[in-house]
């Protein structure tokens, strides 16, 4: 049970960047001026944007990258409307990438992400973190199958949304 809550608090951690998304939104522009959401502004920080850039705001499909003091951390191919990702996209962060749908620039919807240790999670989400049903293969090659509530998980069978 150990090693599962350290391999969820490991897929927290991925997302985590994600979870700070408060109600006055903040951005970041790249060097044209095309401005994304930046739902956790880190000092050092810069982007670049590939797509096209309508009203000020990434539109359209592209390659978001993040950049923290000129090293590349993170990036993000697929869809942005109005400077968010939305739709079904791909993020690359450290060692794990995750593949699946995206809402207000969090992972939302059904995705798989899969980490270089092997492990991987495939399944919903809401609000960037593991949410409903879904599996986990664990870096020990366990299987859980069940309910995630808020990213964690729930045993297997039981009812989604019990906390």
């Amino acid at each position: 049970m150990k090693q599962i809550m350290s391999r969820c608090a490991l897929l927290v951690l991925f997302v985590s960047p994600l979870l700070s998304y408060a109600d006055d939104t903040q951005w970041i522009a790249d060097k044209r001026g095309c401005k994304v959401v930046n739902i956790a502004p880190q000092e050092g920080e810069s982007i670049t944007w590939s797509g096209e850039c309508k009203n000020g705001l990434a539109n359209g499909e592209g390659t978001l990258t993040w950049f923290q003091k000129g090293v590349k951390i993170e990036s993000y191919s697929g869809p942005m409307v109005n400077g968010y990702a939305e739709g079904r996209g791909r993020m690359v962060r450290g060692s794990g990438v995750y593949v699946g749908e995206w809402k207000k620039s969090m992972q939302h919807g059904k995705g798989r992400f899969e980490d270089a240790d092997g492990s991987w999670y495939q399944g919903e989400w809401e609000d960037g973190q593991p949410h409903g049903r879904g599996q986990m293969l664990t870096p020990e090659g366990e299987l859980l199958k069940g309910y995630w509530n808020k990213g964690e998980f729930e045993e297997a069978g039981a009812m989604p949304g019990r906390t």
